[in-house]
């Protein structure tokens, strides 16, 4: 059990609010992460992807949400998970993507972080995409003292791989058998 702390704060680092039958759990862990800080948590109660970028702009500069997202950026503490890009990769399923920026990111990405698709060297694979989505850049997030990514799964593999790649997490919190598979 954690002792009482002051001045810890949890934030929501990206939108998660779906209109789709898939749960993304992020209030969820907001709560969970609160509760355990004895802190109430600071969430961005919007999609995690825009249309466009001029309709994210207009949601940004609301000063109740640009006051969330500095908070975001202003944390020196991340904690975060990659997703794949396989078929039934839960940002797929939640319906943002069209079928031809699925096809280009199959092609192109190993996963995501924060909603944010990179490719195996670490690199950001879709610009425009990237510039609909909400949240926490993947720059920003390589400014955070510690960057915790929490993954597993040999599905998931390639994306740590690339995630340590590209600098976004220093710590790794894994399971034995995706640390083998990382290490060969």
């Amino acid at each position: 059990m954690l002792t009482h702390r002051e001045g810890i704060q949890i934030v929501q680092l990206k939108g998660g609010v779906s209109h789709s039958q898939s749960n993304t759990y992020a209030y969820e862990v907001v709560e969970l992460f609160s509760k355990a800080f004895n802190t109430i948590g600071q969430y961005l109660p919007l999609p995690l992807m825009f249309d466009s970028v001029q309709t994210k702009e207009l949601v940004e500069s609301d000063r109740h949400i640009k006051r969330i997202l500095e908070l975001g950026r202003q944390a020196n503490i991340a904690v975060f998970t990659v997703g794949t890009v396989k078929d039934d990769a839960l940002l797929f399923r939640l319906g943002y993507i069209d079928e031809r920026d699925k096809k280009t990111l199959k092609e192109n990405a190993v996963g995501d972080i924060c909603s944010r698709f990179f490719n195996a060297k670490g690199q950001l694979c879709n610009k425009e995409l990237d510039n609909r989505t909400i949240g926490i850049t993947l720059e920003s997030l390589k400014n955070k003292e510690k960057r915790l990514l929490v993954a597993g799964n040999q599905r998931k593999v390639p994306a740590i791989k690339a995630a340590l790649t590209g600098h976004f997490a220093n710590i790794l919190i894994t399971d034995q058998y995706t640390a083998q598979a990382l290490i060969k």
